[in-house]
């Protein structure tokens, strides 16, 4: 298990607190960003973006609220900005030419194939694993909540998630370079 840093810690300036929480929370919010804004790009975009602002406004950052309330908080109204951003450029372009066409049929292809592989994945998961996977990622519930309505540790709400996203990371990996090679 990895050190536990404070939000203190961050504000600080502590480089290996901030790695530490960058490495725990990078995949859960690129999941969750993912689900929300279906676009693996803006997903990562939003991620990037977030830790960013984290480490340059650190100092503004409350030691009383968890670090992972305010990375979500910051996400979220990044991925709000990023979104009005889209929205107004697209109305500004009006009409869309052919060759954007094709690549939004091509990523609305690459992401339902995604979707189909995660799919694929998660069924060889156990039943208890998947369920909490999915209690995360598409019900958005906490790590508190999913284990207080499965009658289970936050802890292994934790081990399930992490393990999870551990098999998708490797497994997905391969499966992306693939399909966009293609």
């Amino acid at each position: 298990m990895c050190q536990r840093y404070t939000v203190a810690d961050i504000k600080e300036g502590n480089e290996k607190a901030f790695a530490s929480v960058y490495e725990e929370y990078k995949d859960k919010l690129y999941f969750l960003l993912l689900g929300r804004t279906k676009s693996a790009y803006l997903a990562q975009e939003v991620v990037q973006k977030t830790f960013v602002k984290v480490w340059t406004h650190r100092d503004t950052l409350n030691p009383v609220i968890n670090i992972d309330v305010q990375i979500f908080r910051i996400a979220r109204s990044l991925m709000i900005d990023e979104l009005r951003k889209l929205a107004v450029e697209k109305k500004r372009m009006g009409v869309v030419e052919t060759n954007e066409s094709e690549d939004s049929v091509n990523n609305q292809f690459q992401a339902r194939e995604t979707r189909i592989k995660i799919e694929q994945i998660l069924s060889t998961i156990p039943e208890q694993g998947r369920l909490v996977f999915r209690l995360s990622r598409e019900e958005g519930m906490t790590y508190n909540e999913i284990a207080q309505q499965l009658s289970i540790s936050p802890k292994t709400v934790e081990y399930h998630i992490s393990r999870i996203l551990s098999v998708l990371r490797k497994t997905l990996i391969l499966f992306l370079l693939m399909l966009t090679n293609y």
